[in-house]
């Protein structure tokens, strides 16, 4: 055929038997390594975290940060949290404790529904109704005060999306430079494809869709608030795999 279109198709094809295409990486350098933080991890994220309307209170045991969250229940007068397994969530006896506070403990895992079912959408507007969220993490980054989550049957994602509150349990050895240093860890790229979701939570949710106006919570959380304790009992950065396990006393 000798229509325009065919003309053109055909000389593209010839062209590409003749060209050069070069690898994509071969192009792009590689980017400058960032410079060294000159003080501790936990002190970096601290202030990147705040800095993005994040906050961070500091413990050094678990224990205090037992209390603490505790009081924090107590103090909002809040009932029912929305939250990963008790086994998942990593300070011992947590779970335990609030339940002796008469709190429920509601399993942020969701049913196997069909996605447009009415009762997958029932469940999601109670559990919406639940105003507090209580998480573990994979990893903190240091330079951008981010939260890495990864989500399977004992930890669901819907804690750290659903609630206007979330809380989220950090240990200092969890702590990662940046992104780039987490991503080249031992075990990262396996647990990442183990895991049904994997996000990086940096502050609260916000938007400023409509008239360029900030507004918090729009899309999810609209606090959320680190617990950084300094040591695990055993003193040990954990594999990506185990990031959250109990740890016994």
């Amino acid at each position: 055929m000798n229509d325009p279109r065919s003309l053109i198709l055909d000389r593209v094809r010839e062209a590409l038997k003749r060209a050069y295409t070069p690898e994509a990486m071969d192009a792009i350098p590689a980017p400058p390594a960032p410079p060294p933080f000159t003080q501790p991890l936990a002190d970096v994220f601290a202030r990147a975290l705040e800095a993005v309307q994040g906050r961070c209170h500091r413990f050094e045991s678990p224990e205090n940060a037992r209390d603490f969250f505790l009081a924090e229940m107590a103090r909002r007068g809040a009932s029912r949290l929305l939250c990963w397994e008790p086994a998942a969530l990593p300070i011992p006896d947590l779970a335990h404790a609030l339940r002796a506070r008469g709190i429920e403990l509601v399993s942020a895992h969701s049913p196997g529904y069909e996605r447009a079912s009415t009762d997958r959408k029932a469940h999601l507007q109670e559990l919406a109704q639940i105003g507090i969220g209580l998480t573990g993490v994979a990893a903190g980054l240091a330079r951008t005060g981010s939260l890495v989550l990864h989500a399977d049957r004992s930890r669901g994602r819907l804690a750290s999306l659903l609630p206007t509150i979330h809380y989220a349990i950090l240990y200092e050895d969890q702590i990662f430079p940046d992104l780039a240093a987490w991503l080249a860890a031992a075990g990262t790229a396996a647990r990442i494809a183990n895991s049904s979701n994997t996000v990086i939570i940096t502050g609260p949710s916000r938007s400023a869709d409509i008239g360029q106006t900030l507004t918090l919570g729009a899309h999810g959380p609209k606090e959320v608030i680190v617990l950084l304790i300094e040591n695990r009992r055993h003193g040990r950065r954990p594999a990506n795999g185990e990031e959250n396990e109990t740890i016994e006393p």
